[in-house]
């Protein structure tokens, strides 16, 4: 008998037995021929024991199918979260989603691995099943094991998400505080420089010809049938440029002072011109004044305290617009912008004044001598009103260090 069993098993060995209709195995059991008494009851009572494991086989293999499908489908649906999750923290460092994008992979590569390992111990239990008394079932595939093992993966990978989460969050927040304190410190810092007190009085710096450079004058101005500028001057350049300009909206032109390289200095009403006899020289104050009024378009240019100047027919009857931009230093082509930096301002100015009328020539004059004239100010020169930008700059004194006198 154990010759005849050792045949039987190396020719079950032979032709992969598995694999295999377990139909022949009853054709030769029922085959008396073959086999004769005692043989014969043994190999029908084996063959019946090989086709009830192959029976086994096949229901646990689908099964386990099942099983795959299951947990495949549980790792799909965790990729999926940590996929949105991706989304959740594009905002955060670059860091981040990488990350995301590693534990997917790591997930996509631990369900092939899963895959390839039931598909590895399906195989060696089919290699394994075979006939024989007190051969016992197939050694188990470890399927719970493997469902364990994956569950604990999908576990790490939901730990490692809400960790993603927290670290995206926490440099979220680092970000927006580090915003919050550079916009405080820049508030700090513009309100330092509004309320920066000049005891000695303060003059504003235009250090070079540019087209961003400015300081604005944060006044409402009034409509004006009559007007009186006056300001203080230390040009640095040949052709002073552009010290004062008010635009509004319909008028970018409404009230210009200027002066073009190799040209006389001009005053610009509603885009109309008239020529200013006034002599500019480089590197010292000096003071001017411009008056006009809407009767006749009369005007008057006064440099030192005297007049220099006067005309008429410049934009009569016209009215100055309010609510436009007082520009220091720029000449404006548009409301509050469309600067040319050949028309630029390079130098320092101070004392700048607008008033509502025609100031009397004795008025000018004691303005010139360091008085100061508040009847009918429009704008008057106040270290709160100007605000300067593009690297102009506020600098403690200016040409008169006393304003004790008044005049009405």
């Amino acid at each position: 008998h154990t010759h005849f069993l050792s045949g039987l098993l190396l020719d079950h060995s032979n032709s992969n037995i598995l694999g295999c209709n377990p139909r022949n195995f009853q054709q030769q059991a029922d085959d008396p021929s073959l086999y004769a008494g005692e043989d014969w009851g043994y190999l029908r009572t084996t063959a019946e024991e090989l086709r009830q494991t192959v029976l086994q086989q096949k229901d646990q293999i689908l099964t386990d199918q099942r099983t795959i499908r299951e947990l495949s489908g549980k790792l799909t649906e965790s990729e999926g979260e940590i996929h949105l999750e991706r989304m959740m923290v594009r905002d955060s460092p670059d860091s981040a989603p990488d990350g995301v994008h590693l534990l997917t992979l790591g997930g996509t590569k631990c369900r092939f691995t899963l895959e390839e390992k039931l598909l590895h111990e399906t195989s060696d239990g089919k290699r394994s099943a075979g006939p024989g008394r007190g051969a016992g079932p197939a050694r188990p595939w470890g399927v719970e094991d493997l469902e364990e093992e994956l569950e604990r993966k999908v576990e790490l990978l939901e730990k490692e998400r809400k960790a993603l989460r927290l670290e995206a969050a926490k440099h979220r927040q680092e970000i927006d505080q580090g915003i919050s304190k550079l916009q405080h410190r820049i508030s700090g810092l513009e309100e330092g420089v509004t309320m920066l007190s000049f005891p000695e009085g303060f003059r504003l710096s235009f250090p070079a010809r540019t087209n961003y450079m400015f300081a604005l004058m944060k006044h409402a101005v009034p409509k004006l049938r009559a007007f009186t500028v006056c300001l203080w001057l230390r040009p640095a350049a040949a052709g002073v440029g552009t010290p004062l300009s008010y635009a509004v909206a319909e008028q970018p032109n409404e009230l210009v002072l200027l002066q073009d390289r190799s040209a006389p200095a001009e005053l610009l009403i509603n885009d109309k011109v008239a020529k200013l006899p006034l002599n500019f020289s480089r590197g010292s104050w000096q003071h001017v004044c411009v008056s006009w009024t809407q009767k006749g378009g009369a005007w008057q240019a006064y440099q030192g305290g005297k007049l220099r100047g006067e005309g008429h027919g410049l934009a009569p009857g016209h009215h100055i617009r309010p609510g436009g931009e007082l520009v220091l230093g720029q000449e404006q082509d548009s409301l509050g912008g469309g600067f040319d930096s050949t028309q630029a301002f390079v130098g320092e100015l101070s004392q700048v004044g607008l008033w509502d009328r025609v100031l009397s020539s004795a008025q000018v004059a004691s303005l010139a001598r360091c008085s100061r004239v508040t009847q009918g100010a429009v704008v008057l020169w106040s270290e709160s009103k100007v605000q300067v930008y593009g690297g102009a700059t506020k600098d403690p004194g200016e040409p008169c260090s006393k304003h004790s006198k008044s005049s009405q």
